[in-house]
Order: structure tokens, then C-alpha cells, then sequence
């Protein structure tokens, strides 16, 4: 069961950082807030859970551990989505944020912008207000994954059943 869940978190590492350049591509391929843009920005959110989701209910048989997969996946995509903005802004660096980059360390300014741009943007308006809908929403998704595919094999066991029972 350890491995699985670890297993679960470090397709939520991947993902949160895939994502951050997922959504620099399709930022640059669509304009931005066209319907088709937004279904890409967050239906691509479903690709890691619900396999996650389904593969939980499959071997636990618990539409509750479906949905503590999912969020907790989603959660860590979020986090690592959010942290790896903060690397792509100090170390990698960023062409629109050139003054957070590390080799401006030596700005009098440097450590105030890094203080706020860290707590404000990545922690507060990132991680926290994402991490409600990351929990909440992959508690529903995932939910609704483990009670649509125990009810669908409820519904194939009991047909199997009744077909064998005829024979």
C-alpha cells in the first residue's frame, strides 16, 4: 500500500512541474481564456487522477481512498507546480522577472522582492488558494470515480450472475 501512495505523490511532483510548462505552451499556441483554452488548462488536471483514482478503487474497494488518492495527488501537484515557479524565477530566470534571478543578489532590493514575490504570489495567491480547490476538488473527482466504477461493477457482477444462472 506504501509504495502505491508514494507512487501517487511522485506522479504529483511530475505533473505539478509538466503543467508549468503545459501551461506556458498552450498560453502561447491559444489566446488566453478562449473556451478552448480553458478546458486545456484545467481538463489536463483529470489526466493524472483519474487512473490514479481508478487504480486506488480497483485494489482498496474504497470509494473514501479514491478520493484521499486524488486529492493528495492533486495537492502535491500544486505545491511542486508552485515551488518549481519560484526555481524558474531565481535560478533558471525569467525574461519578464530579470530582477529575481540570482545573480542580482547584490540589488538592495533583491531580498524584499524575493520576501514578497515568495509569500504573496507563490505561497498565498499559489499554493494556498489552489491547495483548497486541489483537496477539495480531488476529493470529488476521485469520489465520484470509485462510486461510478464500484456501482458499474456491482452492475456487471450482477448481470454475469443472472446470465450464468440461465445457462
Amino acid at each position: 500500500m506504501k509504495i502505491r501512495w508514494l507512487i501517487y505523490l511522485v506522479i504529483g511532483i511530475v505533473f505539478g512541474v509538466f503543467d508549468f510548462y503545459f501551461h506556458s505552451f498552450i498560453s502561447n499556441v491559444l489566446v488566453q481564456g478562449e473556451t478552448f483554452w480553458t478546458v486545456l488548462t484545467y481538463g489536463v488536471w483529470l489526466v493524472p487522477i483519474v487512473p490514479i483514482a481508478l487504480y486506488e478503487v480497483r485494489i482498496s474497494k474504497s470509494r473514501v481512498r479514491s478520493a484521499l488518492a486524488s486529492s493528495s495527488s492533486w495537492l502535491v501537484s500544486i505545491i511542486f507546480y508552485y515551488l518549481y515557479n519560484a526555481i524558474q524565477l531565481g535560478i533558471i530566470g525569467r525574461s519578464t522577472r530579470p530582477e529575481l534571478h540570482i545573480s542580482n543578489h547584490k540589488d538592495p532590493f533583491f531580498w524584499g522582492n524575493w520576501k514578497n514575490v515568495f509569500w504573496e504570489d507563490i505561497v498565498i495567491r499559489g499554493i494556498v488558494e489552489w491547495s483548497v480547490v486541489a483537496v477539495a476538488g480531488g476529493f470529488i473527482v476521485g469520489f465520484s470515480v470509485g462510486f461510478i466504477y464500484l456501482r458499474l461493477e456491482k452492475l456487471i457482477k450482477l448481470g454475469n450472475t443472472t446470465n450464468e444462472e440461465i445457462k
